[in-house]
């Protein structure tokens, strides 16, 4: 389906953070660019509301003790993501309360309070936006 969500920068210069020790949750599929937190010592999908921990970089197939390597979401990283749903009003340049789509590549413009994502600018034409995530669960 979506492209996921991919890095664009660091306002500070950093390269990506990227983590390879962590497992994916047994039986549990991801997709390039899917939002996910650790839990238990392992990668699972994010929802809505979590707070990100990171994004996948490749796609992982379910199974046991499947290795996933990750984009860490810290301070200073901006994405850019497509996004879905009908927009609310609040789906602005500024917004701070963005949430994740239930496929975790793409941010839900319908919900706009309680989410991890900001938004700062939309490009209406391509249905993406460029985000950063305000909730993170590792930095």
């Amino acid at each position: 389906m979506a492209q996921g969500f991919k890095y664009v920068y660091n306002d500070y210069g950093k390269d990506p953070t990227r983590i390879t020790e962590f497992l994916m949750t047994d039986g549990e599929a991801g997709s390039a660019g899917e939002a996910v937190k650790l839990v238990a010592g392992r990668w699972t999908k994010a929802g809505a509301t979590d707070p990100i921990a990171a994004f996948l970089t490749t796609n992982v197939v379910a199974g046991t003790d499947k290795e996933a390597e990750v984009i860490l979401a810290r301070e200073g990283d901006w994405y850019e993501a497509p996004y879905s749903g009908t927009a609310a009003a609040g789906f602005i340049p500024g917004a701070a309360g963005i949430a994740l789509a239930s496929d975790g590549l793409s941010a839900n413009s319908a919900t706009v309070t309680g989410g991890s994502l900001a938004v700062l600018a939309i490009n209406e034409n391509k249905k993406t936006a460029r985000f950063k995530v305000k909730n993170r669960q590792l930095s």
